[in-house]
């Protein structure tokens, strides 16, 4: 039941509050919940709402891409191996 409160919190920070308070909470939520796939959801509706529309735009999202599932495979990463998750594993 909490999971599902946090998502709809995060989904509706996209369109209520600043891009980076919805970075913060994602994050956050990473770090709270186990196997937070909804990180990477997260990630592609705020890059949908706030990418600028350039030349390159296709190499933009695959660099995007590349950076969200970096940072959602380091973070499963260090959550793994800090001192406060040893007892979940």
């Amino acid at each position: 039941m909490k999971r599902i409160f946090f998502d709809i919190v995060l989904f509706l920070s996209v369109f209520i509050l600043p891009w980076w308070i919805g970075v913060i909470l994602g994050l956050l939520g990473m770090f709270l919940f186990k196997e937070f796939y909804e990180f990477l959801a997260f990630g592609v509706v705020m890059y949908i709402l706030y990418a600028i529309p350039g030349q390159e735009i296709i190499a933009s999202q695959i660099w995007f891409h590349v950076i969200l599932v970096c940072v959602f495979i380091g973070i499963q990463f260090l959550r793994r191996h800090a001192i406060l998750y040893k007892n979940e594993i």
